[in-house]
């Protein structure tokens, strides 16, 4: 079975930090070398080769083969289920290595990532992408008695294997890989749902507050035990930005409930002040979206 043919998606917006994509293309220098394994439709490729990247690409899925082919330096057409799949790169190794949702459709996916380190440069890292389990959504789903397999999400229905946040660190144990970043791609709960159908509010407030149970995707940057990135982390200007962005997203939600009560408290004095902030803010925003375009095309 093809590990990718769950994985088509529309065209990258580089703007949208909650595109787990977008936070893996963040996390590629420009003018890499770049193995992405589970290619796709290959737009993350061509994203890539707009920052000079060089990319090469394995899957089975029928739109790499038909619109991936002028973006990728080559495509080689293997299951990644296969055993001696790394034997087919030959000699070739490459700075970064891409696993975007694609681990968890594996029978074995410890056995591709122990064999990777043979086609990984010295100073090379990839970065994986997997759902998370145990995302609110699938906790209330269970509560009621109900487990629906969705793609894209925690629960797909070509998925073989399923992780929570200890789950991924269990993988790259028995791999023999360390994460040295993580983000987040976050999926509020739409509470409203749940609770209509009977679900306790106290639990549902819980779940909001919990980070664990929004996350809806992890997005690790991974190396081989004993590689020196593990010691000496790469400067990722593009994922510095990011994270600075993705706070700024946050700090404007804040804003937004803090002046929504100061209103309904009758302190509309407080509530400008902190209207003038939240415009600031968003400029900030605004200009950490332009540093990341810049990025790319620098």
């Amino acid at each position: 079975m093809s590990a990718d043919s769950a994985r088509v998606k529309p065209e990258i917006d580089l703007g949208d930090i909650n595109d787990s994509r977008v936070v893996a293309i963040g996390r590629v220098p420009a003018n890499s070398r770049v193995l992405d394994l589970g290619l796709a439709s290959g737009s993350v490729a061509r994203s890539l080769r707009e920052m000079g990247c060089r990319v090469w690409g394995v899957g089975l899925d029928p739109d790499a083969a038909e619109m991936a082919p002028d973006v990728c330096e080559e495509i080689i057409e293997a299951d990644l289920n296969s055993p001696g799949i790394i034997e087919l790169l030959g000699d070739q190794k490459f700075d970064v290595i891409l696993m975007l949702d694609v681990l968890e459709h594996l029978s074995n996916p410890a056995a591709l990532l122990q064999a990777l380190p043979k086609v990984l440069a010295d100073n090379g890292w990839a970065v994986i992408s997997l759902p998370n389990v145990a995302h609110a959504s699938l906790r209330l789903d269970l509560l009621q008695g109900r487990f629906n397999y969705s793609e894209p999400g925690p629960s797909g229905h070509t998925q073989l294997r399923f992780f929570d946040r200890q789950g991924v660190d269990d993988l790259l144990d028995e791999a023999g890989w360390r994460a040295f970043d993580l983000a987040r791609v976050i999926r509020a709960v739409d509470v409203s749902e749940f609770q209509v159908l009977g679900v306790d509010p106290e639990l549902t407030r819980q779940l909001e507050s919990d980070i664990e149970a929004l996350t809806q995707q992890f997005v690790l940057t991974v190396a081989p035990l004993g590689s020196p990135v593990l010691t000496d982390r790469p400067v990722l200007p593009a994922a510095i930005a990011q994270t600075a962005l993705l706070e700024a997203v946050r700090r404007i939600g804040e804003l937004d409930e803090e002046v929504r009560q100061l209103r309904m408290h009758h302190l509309p004095d407080l509530a400008d002040q902190l209207s003038e902030i939240r415009v600031k803010v968003i400029e900030r925003k605004s200009k950490l979206k332009d540093i990341l375009v810049a990025i790319r095309e620098s």
